[in-house]
């Protein structure tokens, strides 16, 4: 076997090297390694030196890549040696080798599989009326999307067809999300591994989707949001190879994937919107033929600065100017007056390179408001209810709820035809959400935009209406009609033994089932502008309830990488009401237990969720920015909470810290320091500008004292097995972690947090999240204001502009493109005025008085057995009172009381 495999890897080698093909070098995780020695070899081997050079081009770098690329390419390669390349080949041969074992064993498992349920599914399509059986589907995303859509399609499979997993749902996996333990990972029956970085690479790398469903052998591939779920090209590719895309074609998809080519058509299709660079400008799709016109297409779109002024002047301020390919807070950018109207045109221009660019009126007072449609092969289209999702930060959704109780009937009915007369005029298939805004002051609705994909927030339409959404798109893709679908044939009242048909069109639907409110949860700092953070989530604890349903793309031990979606959990809570959904929301975010090095919006949105302008609905698109704006943080520990969790921490660690040295030396025999075994650590720590100045003295196995400015508390804590500490503090108990961060130490006391802040060098400019640089906003060597932006940092698919602390000359330390880690320095400023430093303020104050850690009782015998306690304690070295505690151990032992005490204890004993 081993020398077969041998000769048959060599086989392989040569027959890939000669053709140029990569697929199987994707579909092994091992191209990268592969191209370098694939390459070496080539351009040794003189015969086909310029149709391996074009292949290598084109399969490496792209097609259009110059020759000075190439010449580039080539001459990095030439400096491999031999050596090098033969371990590169015998690396890349040992993987495949591995790969194609593994790959017999699957592919017998999937052949049993097909075996077993080809049948079942054949005879599914053919009942409802479908064309074309589904067994297997590629999912090109992860994180949520991948973890939901498997969840799904398993529900769906047991109730139809008997076995949830009767179709094969293979998943792509990056290096990344292996690292972090991502839950889709788990959850498939087959994984690919593909390359890792950003989602060029993999997930919205259309060329190689194409391939590894190919190499997969599926029927659909299912795209999710985000990544390549609106590109054209990817439904064309798919439809070219045979398989079927879960989605719309690449032409509709092309016309309302498009923000300006959507509005345009929306024009068309009578669609009200508000003024924009297109105004009056329509086109309808059969006239155009899914094209529209560049000429037409260019009147609506701006090209430059001066452009962008006059156009904005002619609409009116405020302004939105939006990129027609943007998406997900990305460029999109709010405009008030004509100050900056050249600077923040090009600020669009960078966060998406080469989409054109149009300018929009912006309605302050509005709100954001969703159809959710679904369209099938047949040209049928039905509107299954809508959402509210007003409450947004950075133009990105943060609590979506449904169904839409801010708007009448009529103009909701009047909304829901106009999004099913655009997807029905344009041959719309699969699923999709036509935006609006609702404008308050008026009662009137524009149309914003179409998505031309599956939201993430879709969940809240699925609790309302009894409708599978995913399931909902396979059966679409395998060509069964709408009215034969059974969650919609429930959803109009209509029974699922009968197969009659009805017009989605005319025909009622029944009304939604109660309220529902969902939150996203995301790694972000919310008191700190919603930041997004990447890192290890050491603990995570949900439980789902009849009311409160919620998942998540990873689990306690994973993480959340720096090139994932700050998103990684969903929560949906139902009522009756929506004040009813809201408690259960309420409830169930009190309960859940996040920690690890990432931050997370729950203690945020607690807060948010009990604030009058969200619970009686007053709330716009631009509510949650002014809190943002407004600086409305979370609640926090209260001070002396902080100060004394704080203290106990860093005391646990430091004292741990002695004890091992102390152990070490005697192991290597050598004498301990006289200062190694000290009960006592000094801690000095800023928290919200404030600098506390404490002495925590160790005064027992768990017991500590801690001191600020003449006033003393005592606390009992004892670790935990998650590196926590379980703190008793005035009869209560807390438990605390603290966690490192780039700014200090994070403290996380029950659900509430603070930073425990260092002393930070205003001079010296440090990342405090990892991230990309995207451009700097200053020249090197300028003079910078203070709170004024100097540059622009990607974190997590979201641009954020970096603001400088204090005036001065900045002298850029990195280029523009370069990735950043935590704490690493990206500029230094040379101070304007020094004096002008904000210097944290030393605190003044006393702790308030309070109890003992824990309550102890009044009676003789407790009393002696604490006074007792603390003496043995002073034996073994901690510090207590000895006067105090011999008094109270003496007065104990001459009341009679005592020995009546003890003697009850002992023949309470007994008697049990």
């Amino acid at each position: 076997e081993v020398r077969a495999a041998r000769a048959r890897r060599t086989r392989t080698v040569d027959k890939h090297t000669e053709s140029g093909e990569r697929s199987r070098w994707l579909a092994y995780g091992v191209w990268d390694s592969t191209r370098l020695a694939w390459r070496a070899r080539a351009t040794r081997t003189p015969a086909g030196a310029a149709s391996r050079s074009r292949a290598f081009r084109e399969g490496t770098m792209g097609k259009g890549s110059n020759d000075a690329t190439l010449l580039q390419s080539e001459t990095m390669v030439r400096k491999v040696d031999s050596a090098a390349s033969l371990e590169v080949l015998n690396n890349m041969n040992e993987a495949i080798v591995r790969r194609s074992q593994s790959q017999r064993i699957d592919d017998l498992q999937q052949l049993n599989r097909k075996g077993k349920f080809d049948g079942a599914i054949a005879t599914f399509v053919q009942a409802f009326g479908g064309s074309k059986p589904i067994t297997s589907i590629l999912i090109s995303n992860n994180g949520l999307a991948a973890v939901k859509f498997i969840r799904s399609v398993r529900g769906f499979s047991l109730k139809n067809l008997g076995d949830e997993r009767a179709i094969s749902l293979v998943a792509m996996a990056t290096p990344e999300d292996m690292r972090v333990g991502a839950e889709h990972i788990r959850m498939a029956d087959q994984i690919v591994e593909v390359p890792g970085g950003s989602n060029n690479n993999n997930y919205a790398n259309v060329r190689l989707i194409v391939e590894v469903a190919q190499q997969q052998k599926v029927d659909a591939v299912w795209p999710g949001w985000g990544h390549a779920s609106e590109y054209p090209d990817l439904p064309a590719a798919l439809k070219a190879a045979g398989i079927v895309f879960l989605g719309p074609p690449s032409e509709p998809m092309a016309a309302l994937g498009d923000k300006v080519g959507s509005t345009i058509l929306a024009q068309a299709a009578k669609v009200p919107t508000l003024g924009w660079s297109g105004s009056n400008i329509a086109v309808s799709y059969e006239e155009c033929n899914g094209v529209i016109p560049e000429d037409v297409y260019r009147k609506a779109c701006i090209s430059d600065g001066d452009e962008a002024a006059k156009i904005c002047d002619q609409i009116g301020y405020p302004i939105m100017l939006k990129a027609s390919w943007g998406g997900g807070g990305k460029g999109i950018r709010k405009v008030l007056d004509g100050k900056n109207v050249s600077n923040i045109f090009k600020q669009v221009q960078a966060e998406v390179p080469g989409s054109p660019i149009f300018a929009m009126k912006l309605a302050p007072r509005s709100r954001h408001l969703e159809v959710q449609l679904l369209a099938d092969v047949h040209g049928n289209v039905c509107a299954v209810y809508s959402r509210d999702c007003s409450v947004q930060r950075r133009h990105q959704k943060i609590v979506e709820e449904g169904p839409v109780t801010v708007a009448s009937q009529e103009s909701l009915r009047e909304m829901e035809i106009a999004a099913c007369n655009l997807a029905r005029s344009v041959g719309y298939v699969g699923a999709a959400t036509v935006e609006y805004l609702y404008l308050l002051d008026t009662n009137e609705f524009c149309f914003l935009e179409l998505n031309p994909r599956l939201q993430v927030e879709h969940p809240v339409t699925e609790w309302i209406s009894g409708v599978n959404i995913p399931s909902c798109q396979v059966m679409i893709g395998m060509g069964i009609p709408l009215w034969r679908i059974p969650d919609i044939r429930r959803l109009y009242k209509k029974s699922v033994k009968e197969d009659t048909y009805f017009d989605l069109a005319t025909e009622e639907k029944g009304g939604p089932s109660g309220h529902v409110v969902a939150v996203r949860i995301t790694s972000e700092d919310a008191g700190d502008g919603f930041k997004p953070t990447s890192g290890s989530i050491d603990e995570l604890s949900f439980r789902s309830t009849p009311d409160v349903w919620g998942y998540f793309s990873v689990k306690g031990g994973g993480g959340v990488h720096e090139y994932a979606d700050s998103q990684f959990g969903h929560l949906f809570a139902k009522g009756e009401t929506r004040t009813e959904a809201i408690k259960h929301m309420l409830v169930a975010l009190a309960d859940i237990k996040i920690r690890g090095e990432i931050r997370t919006t729950v203690d945020y949105l607690i807060d948010m969720l009990q604030c009058p302008g969200f619970v009686n609905n007053e709330v716009s698109t631009s509510w949650l920015d002014e809190r943002i704006e407004a600086q409305v943080k979370p609640d926090a520990p209260v001070w002396y909470l902080a100060v004394i969790g704080a203290c106990v921490c860093k005391a646990h660690q430091v004292l741990q810290g002695r004890m091992a040295d102390f152990v070490s030396y005697l192991e290597k025999g050598q004498i301990p320091g006289r200062n190694t075994l000290l009960e006592a650590v000094h801690h000095t720590m800023v928290i919200e500008g404030v600098k506390y100045d404490a002495q925590v003295v160790k005064i027992g196995p768990q017991q500590y004292k801690v001191s600020l400015n003449g006033s003393s508390v005592n606390v009992v804590a004892r670790a935990l097995r998650d590196g926590g500490l379980l703190m008793q503090l005035d009869g209560n108990a807390h438990v605390v972690h603290a966690e490192e961060v780039a700014q200090g130490t994070r403290l996380l006391i029950g659900q509430k947090t603070c930073l425990i802040e260092k002393e930070m060098d205003p001079s010296k400019v440090v990342a405090l999240t990892p991230g990309k640089l995207v451009r700097w906003l200053v020249e090197d060597n300028a003079h910078v204001e203070a709170d004024e932006q100097y540059a622009e940092i990607e974190v997590m698919k979201m641009i954020m502009p970096l603001v400088s602390s204090a005036a001065g000359i900045i002298s850029l330390e990195i280029a523009e493109g370069q990735q950043v880690a935590p704490g690493q320095l990206i500029a230094r400023i040379k101070l304007d005025d020094e004096s002008s430093i904000k210097i944290a303020e030393p605190f003044e104050g006393k702790f308030p008085m309070m109890g003992p850690p824990t309550i102890v009782g009044s009676s003789t015998d407790q009393k002696y057995n604490d006074s007792l306690q603390s003496l043995l304690l002073v034996l073994a070295g901690y510090e207590h009172s000895v006067e105090e505690n011999i008094s109270r151990l003496l007065s104990s032992i001459d009341d009679p009381e005592l020995a009546l005490r003890q003697w009850q204890q002992a023949i309470s004993a007994i008697k049990a």
